[in-house]
């Protein structure tokens, strides 16, 4: 066979180096892409996992609080504004096990909650009837509640009354009018609503046992 008739590819070596180092460094490229892509999906997965469990918590512990704010604002603090000692209240307080398996308050700080619910904040007795806003300590009263059916271990959440301010009437049989706090059509005139106190209430709730998954909330109560 003639040379001439043949077309014979002969690859200069400087140059096939070239293309062998281009391909290398195109597959490297693709590889690192593919597992930056795997890492960024498998952070994402496990984030969002924490993150749901974190929330799950969150939420639990934010409504074990919120069930704790309506024993103590509507069945806890009327009683105790008629005359009967916090301890007393919480005794004869009604516990369904499955839900509030105790409720405990010192009768040594009967006086010390009586005194929150009747006067101003400067005239509280002092000491461990305090004015701090951790709910952990000297607290007012204590709940423990259920969790739900997988939880073995009870909410528990810290409540303390840290503030009171007088309101626009005493408490001694105020009757609210009808329509109080709307314009009056008669007359054109706005009826005021009468609060004899104003309260801020802090609660601290977490999971017995935690130091970390708590909420804290912060409310400001008209009686």
């Amino acid at each position: 066979m003639n040379t001439g008739d043949a077309m014979v590819h002969r690859c200069n070596p400087k140059n096939c180096g070239t293309e062998k180092g281009m391909a290398l460094v195109s597959a490297l490229i693709v590889v690192s892409v593919a597992a930056g892509l795997f890492a960024a999906i498998m952070y994402f997965a496990l984030t969002g996992t924490e993150i749901s469990g974190l929330q799950r918590k969150y939420h639990s512990s934010k409504e074990a609080s919120l069930g704790a704010i309506d024993v103590l604002t509507k069945d806890l603090l009327p009683t105790v504004m008629g005359g009967t000692n916090l301890s007393a209240a919480v005794s004869a307080l009604v516990k369904p096990t499955a839900v509030m398996p105790a409720v405990t308050a010192d009768s040594a700080k009967d006086a010390c909650f009586t005194a929150k619910l009747t006067k101003g904040t400067s005239g509280w007795p002092g000491g461990t009837c305090d004015s701090g806003t951790d709910p952990t300590v000297n607290p007012d009263i204590v709940f423990n509640l259920k969790g739900k059916s997988d939880q073995t271990k009870p909410y528990v959440v810290n409540m303390k009354v840290i503030d009171t301010v007088t309101g626009n009437s005493d408490k001694s049989g105020v009757v609210l009018d009808l329509g109080s706090g709307v314009v009056d059509d008669a007359s054109s005139l706005i009826r005021i609503q009468h609060f004899p106190f104003l309260y801020t209430i802090v609660t601290d709730a977490r999971q017995q046992g935690s130091t970390t998954d708590r909420v804290n909330i912060e409310v400001l109560y008209a009686y």
